[in-house]
């Protein structure tokens, strides 16, 4: 029983290590933020109202991929109103919160790959 709960500890400690690790590689916040005169930075499918929170652009980013790889139209819009009402939801009083967007990054991908898999089934 210790040495199962040892191992749990260890494997707990390890995946946040490399949660960490991950995060520090896809820095986001080295992109560059838009002024009033400026155009957006991200791209055309996403509603300017979470478009142009620099936080959202890591969800952003890894939606835009994963969208890439999906031929269905319909399969694209279902995803992309995930996407924008999770977004939605992590902005409150005109700012935007970067933990909730990091949470909505791991249920969006969740959600993108239940829908291709249901997809598929069809």
């Amino acid at each position: 029983m210790k040495t199962f709960l040892v191992i749990l500890l260890i494997s707990a400690l390890a995946l946040v290590q490399a949660s960490s690790l991950r995060e520090s590689v896809e820095d986001y916040s080295v992109w560059p933020t838009a002024t009033l005169t400026e155009t957006h930075p991200h791209s055309s499918n996403w509603p300017c109202d979470v478009g142009h929170f620099p936080q959202a652009y890591a969800l952003m980013h890894k939606v835009d991929k994963r969208l890439d790889q999906i031929d269905s139209l319909d399969l694209k819009n279902r995803i992309q109103n995930f996407a924008v009402n999770a977004l939605r939801r992590c902005t409150t009083n005109g700012q935007m919160d970067e933990h909730c967007v990091k949470i909505s990054i791991g249920y969006t991908m969740a959600y993108i790959h239940h829908q291709k898999t249901l997809e598929n089934r069809l």
